[in-house]
């Protein structure tokens, strides 16, 4: 190689390394990569029965590099993220990678999904920017809390539904490992120990009822079928 391309391409290097630096946070380290990394996090999501984040950007977009580096790498966000699964993607580095785009329903970049694969839940597509502004950190932190939040919700309301609480306590039992906060889950909780307490004429259940209703008073103080199910159990 002569001198003349040398210099060229380390022109062209120090020109393109910047710009991929910049567009990615300082550390992809706890996060899985590309399609592989898809099926792997995906894989261990399900098993564990825990959420997962599928974020799919490219190294051009501007707003992706606004979330890398205002989001992703800073503060409540961060803290969110480092407890779940989670996996980046650029479509661009691969055709495996479009299929994924495609298959999440991606349209425009940057594209940040949250789901709980185990639920069968639907991913919930978030963004930070919304109607010409920006969400502060503890804002877009709670909306990603919520989502997973959201999923473990149906799920269990939907095992409940189908008659098979003992499942559904299960699954109450990874959301709120997830998010102690959850007010509907304690009332969920509260609704099927009410429930099956009372069919068994069980104390130990019914007071474990009462239990959870307060929980989800003290959480969601105008939540009303904690209301009347704590009022059913008061005497106890």
């Amino acid at each position: 190689m002569t001198t003349r391309k040398i210099r060229s391409l380390l022109l062209i290097l120090a020109l393109v390394t910047p710009a991929l630096a910049h567009a990615q946070p300082s550390s992809w380290s706890d996060w899985r990569h590309g399609a592989a990394g898809h099926t792997l996090a995906l894989s261990d999501a399900r098993r564990s029965e825990q959420p997962l984040v599928v974020y799919f950007h490219t190294d051009w977009c501007p707003w992706c590099r606004q979330l890398n580096d205002r989001y992703l790498r800073n503060g409540a966000v961060r803290s969110t993220l480092s407890g779940i699964q989670k996996v980046e993607i650029n479509p661009e580095r691969g055709n495996q990678e479009r299929a994924l785009f495609r298959q999440y329903g991606g349209s425009a970049y940057p594209s940040f999904y949250v789901l709980v694969p185990a639920s069968g839940e639907t991913p919930v597509r978030l963004s930070p920017f919304r109607g010409g502004r920006e969400e502060s950190l503890a804002v877009f932190a709670e909306r990603i809390e919520a989502a997973a939040t959201q999923h473990y919700n149906r799920w269990a309301l939907r095992l409940h539904q189908e008659g098979n609480d003992v499942r559904s306590l299960e699954v109450l039992e990874k959301s709120l490992a997830h998010n102690p906060s959850n007010a509907y889950a304690h009332y969920l909780r509260g609704l099927i120990h009410h429930k099956t307490g009372d069919q068994q004429r069980d104390m130990g259940l019914l007071r474990e009822a009462k239990s959870a209703y307060e929980r989800a008073l003290s959480l969601d103080p105008g939540h009303q079928g904690s209301q009347r199910g704590y009022e059913a159990l008061r005497n106890l």
